[in-house]
């Protein structure tokens, strides 16, 4: 039996490693240089949402908003309630501008509900026509609707455009 020093056992298992490492292509980064939320990054910190969500019985809308309202009021926050569809691709960006952190200080105070329209009764939605989606309708205390926005006065093709209409609609002191 060959007997090597310690000394030469190191080298010659830093030489495997070495050997390794080059037959293996670049090393991957290290996980810290990565930017959070990336592939085999860390994982992104908790944080909160930018808009607080509610969910309601499309099958009881209207009660159940005006008693959402009503506790929503309680607590100092109003209801906003987005009527839209899984298959409407202008939802989509109204998805991203409630996500969009930016937007966080116009949606403080704010809960909003999300209603998928084909999930809906037949007949009209807090008294306007289904037909057009995404449609915005900002809530008074009572849970009755002081406010709308819908269609191309969203502004859905430019983001900026539609944070602004957002803005807008949600300023408190706007008027229906």
């Amino acid at each position: 039996m060959e007997s090597r020093s310690p000394g030469a056992a190191i080298l010659a298992l830093i030489s495997c490693l070495l050997l390794a490492g080059a037959d293996g292509g670049a090393a991957p980064p290290l996980t810290e240089e990565l930017p959070p939320g990336a592939a085999g990054g860390p994982a992104p910190g908790p944080h909160r949402a930018v808009v607080h969500r509610e969910r309601v019985d499309p099958r009881h809308l209207e009660p159940e908003l005006r008693a959402l309202a009503a506790r929503a009021a309680r607590s100092g926050a109003r209801v906003l309630v987005e009527l839209g569809a899984s298959w409407c691709e202008p939802c989509r960006a109204l998805d991203a501008a409630f996500a969009r952190e930016s937007n966080r200080a116009v949606l403080a105070g704010w809960w909003l509900v999300e209603v998928d329209v084909d999930a809906l009764p037949p007949g009209p939605v807090l008294g306007r026509p289904r037909h057009t989606v995404p449609a915005l309708i900002r809530l008074g205390a009572s849970g009755r609707p002081e406010a709308t926005l819908d269609g191309t006065a969203l502004g859905v093709d430019d983001a900026s455009r539609l944070d602004q209409a957002l803005a807008r609609l949600l300023r408190l002191d706007a008027g229906g």
